[in-house]
């Protein structure tokens, strides 16, 4: 009889709508993209506009509670953003906006092994040193993008790094 209930349970739990959205926004696989010999990984999360938003006005959605981890970058040389070095224990942080400061874009040379324990979720970032913050220059385009998308560039010791989520883009310069 209990056996039953618990199976009855888990069936309803199934069929629930927020479980079957939490699914739906689920990434669906682990995306490596590389350019000369650097390297980044992230997970492609499905667009989720409502907490696009509240990360940009720092209010709303849970998911604006608090900063994504949106990516690793690995690196065998250390690459300079604003002259600043970034090695290759790095993570792409995007902070909520707080107050009168705005949603920024950060990396943060944190010990890699505590960031990505749980698939499911955007990730939170451990504290580490925080290498390199500026505000998060996403514009609006007109291509959609249904799941997060990176894409990465090298050119004459260039490194260009294209963040599309939704109908949003940004992008980060590094050197060599």
């Amino acid at each position: 009889m209990r056996l039953m209930a618990l199976a009855a349970t888990a069936g309803m739990m199934v069929a629930s709508p927020a479980i079957a959205q939490q699914e739906e926004n689920l990434p669906t696989e682990l995306k490596i993209i590389t350019a000369g010999d650097v390297k980044i990984r992230y997970l492609n999360f499905k667009w989720d506009e409502d907490a696009f938003e509240a990360l940009e006005k720092g209010t709303g959605a849970p998911a604006a509670a608090r900063s994504w981890a949106l990516a690793r970058i690995l690196t065998p040389e250390p690459l300079e953003i604003d002259g600043k070095p970034i090695t290759g224990g790095s993570l792409l942080v995007l902070n909520p906006a707080r107050g009168d400061t705005p949603m920024t874009l950060e990396v943060r040379v944190i010990d890699m092994r505590d960031v990505f324990t749980d698939m499911n979720v955007v990730a939170e970032p451990p504290p580490g040193t925080t290498v390199y913050k500026e505000p998060a220059a996403f514009e609006t385009v007109d291509a959609m993008a249904d799941r997060l998308t990176l894409d990465l560039e090298e050119e004459a010791g260039t490194y260009t790094l294209s963040i599309h989520y939704g109908d949003r883009r940004a992008a980060l310069t590094a050197t060599r």
